[in-house]
């Protein structure tokens, strides 16, 4: 909640800044761009589709060719009600269970780099987004059987039953396309793209095989908002 809050400061700021420049300033030659992007994705996982906000922030290089910034995106274990039912390793049982329903979250951020160019006559721009960075992911106890029956913190029960495997970081790559189609705000976009995601090494007592994120796709919508193109 807290990154989404941050990012539509940036784009309400960005809005205000573009919504103000006259024809004299917007078209001043300028080095660099910026921009702000807010997204809404949709996760195409093994046996369900999750959901994952984020945003991605930067500056524009090669006369608007290049973008080049950091990106953050996250799939919330309480905008995702999918549970992964879970047998307990051979002897533990937690409130006189064997098994327990788990929620799966993880936070992907690093370096973005997109290639991008705009068709002069609809002004559509075509990005290929490149995310080269971390993700910290893992399964949490949910529901009732977040009141442990000791009264110790869940994230110590999470580590006991799972033997500390209950979550992992590893590295991520992501390939993407987005097109950003102009909107009535000067320096406004909104558009679609569809993403690739790969993660590398990363296992889990849920998960061993590490694919639970591995080879995906997720789709996206999202605003952008940004320095006016350069012709």
């Amino acid at each position: 909640m807290k990154n989404l809050i941050i990012t539509l400061a940036f784009l309400l700021f960005g809005i205000s800044v573009n919504a103000q420049s006259t024809d004299e300033t917007a078209t001043k030659k300028r080095k660099t761009g910026w921009f702000v992007t807010a997204e809404y994705s949709t996760m195409f996982l093994k046996d369900h589709i999750g959901q994952a906000p984020g945003f991605s922030m930067g500056l524009k290089l090669l006369k608007d060719h290049l973008k080049i910034g950091y990106f953050n995106y996250f799939r919330s274990g309480p905008i995702n009600s999918h549970t992964v039912n879970t047998p307990l390793p051979n002897g533990l049982t937690y409130k006189g269970k064997s098994s327990v329903d788990l929620r799966a979250d993880h936070g992907a951020f690093g370096l973005m780099i997109a290639p991008s160019f705009t068709l002069r006559k609809s002004k559509i721009e075509i990005d290929f987004p490149i995310y080269i960075g971390s993700i910290g992911a893992g399964f949490y106890l949910a529901g009732d059987d977040r009141n442990t029956p000791d009264n110790r913190r869940v994230s110590d029960w999470e580590n006991d039953l799972f033997d500390g495997k209950d979550a992992a970081f590893a590295g991520m790559t992501e390939f993407g396309v987005r097109a950003m189609f102009p909107a009535q705000i000067n320096g406004l976009q909104w558009g679609v793209g569809v993403h690739y995601l790969t993660v590398q090494d990363w296992t889990t007592y849920v998960d061993p095989s590490g694919d639970f994120y591995n080879n995906k796709l997720r789709a996206s919508v999202f605003v952008n908002c940004g320095s006016k193109r350069r012709d």
